[in-house]
């Protein structure tokens, strides 16, 4: 389900100016971080849900450099729950992805295509929000 979608169907309308693409290039991240942090302090989101865990140590950044606390007056969620996420201060809230089944996924779909046999050319997998330091409920309404 796209963000989108999954807005709309709980009854919230989602607002053009608070989506930022970061992509995987942390410049672009930090770039899309900075744009959100330098809103009005009344506009500006209370919490960004970064595309991966780069993204979101890239949001860390911005948020230091704009004097912002985390998670007072910012949480931040990742995606991926790479490595350092545990580590960093404060440890970065973040959705697991099961790495082992996906690759699993991968090679059987690889040998399925090279047999011609490929069924299904999409796959969701079960995903788990791991709870951290980087957020907290706003301070603000």
């Amino acid at each position: 389900m796209t963000s989108g979608r999954a807005l709309q169907k709980n009854g919230i309308s989602a607002d053009p100016h608070l989506i930022k693409v970061g992509d995987y290039v942390s410049d672009k991240a930090y770039k899309a971080a900075c744009d959100l942090l330098e809103m009005r302090e009344q506009d500006r989101p209370t919490a960004i849900f970064a595309f991966n865990d780069l993204g979101a140590i890239n949001v860390y950044r911005a948020a230091r450099q704009h004097g912002i606390s985390l998670p007072e007056q910012l949480s931040i969620i990742g995606f991926d729950d790479v490595y350092p996420a545990a580590s960093m201060c404060p440890s970065l809230t973040t959705i697991r992805q099961p790495f082992d089944l996906i690759a699993r996924q991968c090679i059987d779909l690889i040998l399925e295509a090279r047999e011609g046999k490929v069924e299904q050319n999409y796959f969701i997998f079960p995903t788990q929000l791991v709870e951290r330091e980087s957020c907290v409920s706003p301070a603000r309404p």
